[in-house]
């Protein structure tokens, strides 16, 4: 059903919706988010509705620096949202876990050519999805700089779970936007996966990325932008997905983490580095 749907029309309209600041439309959306979600008001900046000029802004929120602290650590990596672990662990050689028996291919997440050189081959990944009543911002894992991104267009597939339990390759088939850093423990990248209803992917860096009319990816170089652990990346306008990607023996998840787990921005998650291993044991 979901193919069958204006996926992008659906979500533009959507955004043009989420956006109007007419006060009955922003009021009334707001009161059935927050009636239909377990949204934890109280962790924002401001807890007055009548700050926020529209429903996005509400759903973009920022909270207060201390509702979300970063656990310390040069080496030391955080979860760079409030989400849930989808899945995680190793990419076996091209191939990283959807979900329980159902794999899609590496270089297709990251919209590669034929024998291109890829750092993240047999590496490591933790893919986190965001729900609607999540804080909708994406932090930096971990201290790097910016050296590329890339722009994939495609589908708007659902993210929830009962979309990525039944839809091959979902993840290498929906619109998104992929960040290469280069950091003192090694090279990572963060992917923002957009999906059904995600009006728009906000950078702090470049600004608005999606929607994007663009038919074909489009590259960016940004030398060596500097981001501290912690710093903001951007933010999603609806509940959607982000995918970590770390080389071979260059990162270590916690054992404690497993797919199914609730996360919170700025925990402790592992280890980056070629002593990451010996860190977490």
């Amino acid at each position: 059903m979901q193919a069958m749907l204006p996926q992008h029309t659906l979500s533009r309209l959507a955004g043009l919706l989420v956006e109007c600041k007419q006060p009955i439309v922003k009021k009334l959306l707001m009161k059935l988010f927050l009636n239909c979600y377990d949204v934890n008001l109280s962790e924002a900046e401001s807890t007055d509705l009548n700050t926020y000029e529209s429903f996005q802004s509400l759903f973009t929120r920022k909270l207060r620096p201390e509702a979300r602290p970063i656990a310390i650590g040069d080496t030391v990596l955080v979860s760079p949202v409030d989400g849930t672990i989808s899945e995680m662990g190793d990419i076996k050689g091209q191939h990283l876990l959807q979900v329980k028996g159902c794999y899609y291919d590496l270089a297709d997440l990251l919209a590669l050519k034929p024998h291109q050189d890829n750092p993240f081959d047999s590496g490591h990944f933790m893919t986190i999805y965001l729900a609607p009543k999540d804080y909708h911002r994406v932090h930096m894992p971990c201290e790097g700089v910016l050296q590329q991104t890339v722009y994939v267009p495609g589908r708007l597939f659902s993210v929830n779970e009962r979309s990525v339990a039944r839809i091959p390759r979902l993840f290498a088939r929906n619109e998104r936007l992929i960040c290469y850093f280069d950091s003192p423990a090694g090279p990572f990248a963060v992917i923002f996966v957009a999906a059904m209803l995600v009006a728009g992917i906000h950078t702090s860096f470049a600004g608005r990325i999606v929607p994007n009319s663009a038919k074909e990816k489009q590259i960016a170089d940004y030398g060596n932008l500097p981001f501290a652990k912690g710093a903001e990346l951007g933010y999603f306008c609806y509940g959607s997905t982000v995918i970590l990607l770390f080389p071979k023996q260059q990162a270590q998840f916690l054992p404690s983490l497993a797919s199914g787990q609730s996360l919170r921005m700025g925990q402790a998650i592992g280890a980056i580095g070629s002593g990451a291993y010996s860190i977490i044991n």
